[in-house]
């Protein structure tokens, strides 16, 4: 358990405010007092971290806890890891993928591999906070920083918070990766980030366009799934519909206003990214055919296709599948309807000429079409 690693270890502590002691930097040294304070709407705040090792067996390097703290009790907590991603694989690869590419995060833009929420934010390291040099054609391990708070899919933040939340995550996750480099002596720095549009909650929901699902032409929503329970879709912020895939990741959350549940669009472009999520099914899930590679397995179906860049992949997710013995689910045939994969082919064909794929036709398997 982390606390027992934290007692084992040593820790440090830190309480804003505390005398006769100046108030130290938390995460390795990372996050000044007020980067830090700004997470939390608490004034006293401590910190528990772990060594910041090189390396270790698993995919997590290493943590650091940040706690709020009011009338002397645990009110918040903020946790900040360096974990290399590349090495994830099923359950944790998708764990992390769903987390961290939702609807929810927003680009940080100005050249930063990254992605913030008012509840989550990661940071790519460069390739010089690697151990060793690789050979030419070898593919390093994608290694992030990350910052994670409370739920990543919220039921309700007002946007007022969502917005305070943004700008604090955004900065300290920037902030702690420039840490970290510091420490591990990797080359480069990153500026802070800048303004970021506003965040998804509330005004960035839009009433969903059947025929041009996410403002997708070409990809529709099929007759059988239409009704209230699907009127609403959200789009990564920053990015359009119908325009290149900023910053390496465009996601789109489809369902009700208040519960975006129905299905989950995502497009990976950037091909370490897409290494990761390719990773997320196992070998149990059934194949897909096509020009490129994929499978499905319980609502999740992930295609991969080789593009300009390198590898992209695309995603089709429902959050809640129809449970098999659900009758209403079922088409002629009394064959499962399935949503991500009646979806999926579209889906593909339309994105992948937008990140540099060309022409990529997947197969599924036969589906009942009413």
């Amino acid at each position: 358990m982390l606390v027992g690693a934290l007692l084992g270890t040593g820790f440090m502590s830190w309480r804003a405010g505390d005398l006769p002691f100046a108030p130290r930097d938390m995460c390795w040294g990372s996050l000044s007092p007020d980067v830090a304070e700004a997470l939390f709407t608490d004034t006293d705040v401590r910190s528990d971290e772990l060594p910041l090792r090189r390396a270790t067996e698993d995919s997590m390097h290493t943590e650091c806890s940040m706690q709020g703290f009011g009338s002397d009790e645990l009110e918040s907590e903020v946790t900040a890891s360096v974990r290399t991603l590349g090495e994830l694989r099923g359950a944790q690869a998708w764990d992390w993928t769903r987390q961290y590419l939702s609807s929810r995060m927003t680009p940080l833009g100005d050249g930063i591999t990254g992605m913030a929420s008012s509840q989550r934010a990661w940071v790519a390291l460069p390739t010089s906070c690697h151990e060793r040099s690789y050979e030419p054609g070898e593919k390093p391990p994608l290694r992030v920083v990350t910052l994670a708070s409370g739920a990543s899919d919220p039921d309700s933040v007002n946007e007022v918070d969502a917005r305070r939340g943004l700008d604090a995550m955004s900065r300290a996750v920037v902030r702690l990766a420039n840490g970290v480099m510091e420490r591990y002596g990797c080359e480069g720095r990153y500026p802070d980030p800048p303004k970021l549009p506003g965040p998804p909650e509330g005004k960035s929901v839009k009433a969903l366009d059947n025929d041009r699902l996410c403002g997708l032409h070409g990809v529709e929503l099929p007759g059988w799934a239409r009704g209230e329970d699907v009127s609403a879709a959200r789009t990564t912020p920053g990015t359009k519909p119908d325009g290149p895939v900023t910053g390496g990741v465009r996601s789109c959350d489809v369902g009700r206003p208040f519960a975006l549940n129905r299905i989950r669009l995502t497009t990976v472009a950037d091909p370490q990214l897409a290494d990761v999520v390719s990773h997320v099914l196992g070998e149990r899930a059934a194949p897909l055919g096509g020009d490129g590679k994929g499978a499905h397995a319980a609502g999740l179906a992930v295609y991969t296709a080789d593009c300009q860049r390198g590898r992209a992949a695309f995603v089709a997710w429902e959050p809640n599948p129809a449970d098999e013995t659900d009758d209403t689910a079922r088409g002629p045939g009394r064959d499962r309807r399935s949503l991500a994969l009646t979806v999926l082919p579209s889906y593909v064909k339309t994105e992948a000429k937008r990140a540099g794929c060309g022409e990529v036709n997947v197969k599924v398997p036969n589906l009942p079409s009413t």
